[in-house]
């Protein structure tokens, strides 16, 4: 039942990503499955949990089979052009193959294995985990419901899930991916969390092959996948790497948009309108990064007089955010509002926000060289930046979603832990969405671009491949 179940969300996550796009690589296509498909389950559960449908696994499966069928019929619509994809596919070019690129995804391998083994033998025991997102899980699979959880509407709860910080305003996507996992019979929610991983290994070198040499991305997709907090915390089950996941990828697709302006290639952008949408539906704050992408597209439609794309863009982001608060208030779950709406100026505030921040910056143990490599690679490419408008919006959609998060951390009133526990720790989590983003700027900017085209020369036999 448990692989079954797995192939399922797999397979469903494949004929969404071919039915928003046929430009993706078979890597990608792969890379995106388990997440897309997941994504979509923890919806379908919502949907169904509302429509008084109760949650267990012959149900979800079921529901996903309807939707699945959809998608079918509608690549069956569009089967000149999944059938054009799938040749695709048996197009064979000159090997693109040298030692160090076999190294470094030998390397990548060894990475997926060990964690992947760590992440299956260790038992559940962060906190978060442990009395939230596990829990809130475990609670779904036995109970089958989310509006009339015991642990969102019992008396004996109320006071903890009513209180600031609550697990119960989370969006679901983890928590429900776990119970999931748990209806099919699995003894560990991690599991999600494995394949997760895996997913985002593929996913990450797919994109970034679409900019860089296979020994470029190779060697990247390894150091991304090495920064120590962010390694150490995949093979928990908490929201901040697959949170990770979701978001930066989302903000990847968005700048394969921009650059590959081509006809074939415009479907990108509602790849990362999908991918948008779940880190919006893993965490909250995901707000951030949908700002930043809205505001180069707003941007881009100012200059053509065109909103259409901006809006359903928009739209699609923030509906499933929407959507579960709308759930929530419906079936009075609800707990204290921490986020202060109206705009205000604390100086002392402000001031722990970036000394705190700075801090985590350059702590290599947390994040290994990924920023302080950043800083110096953006510093060298400052003459191309100006003159060639070298990776302009990639740079600026890290910066601007770095701001927004931010703002948003400013904005919050601290009534249920002080302000430094939440930077020093939960701050330093959500930067892990960061981490390949600009591990990505660092390997597509144009010096080190420039770099290793010749080091692929160099290690390929002549004819050179493109």
């Amino acid at each position: 039942m448990i692989t079954i179940g797995l192939i399922i969300t797999v397979v469903a996550g494949i004929l969404l990503a071919l039915s928003i796009s046929r430009c993706l690589s078979l890597v990608e296509v792969l890379g995106l499955s388990f997440p897309l498909g997941i994504g979509l389950q923890t919806f379908l559960m919502v949907c169904m949990d509302w429509a008084g449908i109760h949650l267990t696994a012959q149900t979800v499966i079921i529901t996903t089979f309807v939707v699945m069928a959809g998608l079918g019929a509608y690549l069956f619509l569009q089967r000149k052009q999944v059938v054009e994809w799938g040749r695709t596919l048996f197009k064979f070019g000159y090997p693109t193959v040298n030692w160090l690129w076999l190294l470094g995804i030998a390397a990548i391998v060894v990475v997926i294995i060990v964690n992947v083994t760590k992440t299956m033998y260790y038992p559940t025991f962060d906190t978060d985990s442990v009395r939230g997102f596990n829990l809130v899980g475990m609670a779904v699979a036995h109970e089958g419901t989310i509006k009339n959880l015991s642990i969102f509407t019992d008396v004996n709860f109320l006071p903890i899930q009513q209180a600031a910080g609550s697990y119960l305003t989370y969006v679901p996507l983890s928590q429900l991916s776990y119970a999931y996992v748990y209806m099919l019979g699995t003894e560990t929610s991690k599991i999600v969390n494995a394949l997760i991983f895996i997913s985002f290994a593929l996913s990450f070198y797919g994109v970034l092959r679409r900019f860089a040499t296979p020994t470029l991305t190779a060697l990247t997709t390894f150091f991304v996948l090495i920064t120590p907090e962010m390694l150490g915390f995949s093979s928990m089950s908490g929201t901040n790497f697959t949170h990770a996941v979701y978001a930066s990828l989302g903000i990847l697709y968005f700048v394969s948009y921009f650059y590959k302006k081509i006809p074939s290639q415009l479907s990108l952008l509602w790849v990362s309108a999908a991918l948008l949408m779940l880190n919006n539906w893993t965490r909250s704050e995901g707000i951030a990064f949908i700002g930043a992408a809205g505001c180069v597209l707003l941007w881009q439609s100012i200059k053509a007089k065109q909103y259409k794309q901006l809006i359903c863009f928009g739209l699609l982001c923030i509906f499933p955010f929407l959507f579960y608060n709308i759930f929530l208030k419906v079936h009075h779950l609800e707990s204290v509002q921490v986020f202060i709406l109206k705009p205000f100026w604390d100086a002392e505030k402000m001031g722990t926000i970036f000394k705190e921040v700075w801090v985590l910056f350059k702590t290599q143990t947390y994040y290994g060289v990924t920023f302080v490599l950043f800083f110096f690679v953006a510093l060298s490419n400052v003459w191309n930046i100006y003159k060639r408008r070298d990776h302009v919006v990639t740079l600026f959609l890290i910066i601007l979603s770095w701001l927004f998060y931010t703002i948003l951390v400013y904005q919050i009133d601290y009534i249920w832990d002080s302000i430094l526990n939440v930077l020093r720790y939960s701050y330093k989590r959500f930067l892990f969405s960061f981490v390949p983003l600009v591990w990505f700027y660092i390997a597509v900017n144009h010096n080190v671009t420039w770099i290793f085209n010749k080091i692929d020369k160099f290690l390929f036999p002549p004819p050179y491949p493109v």
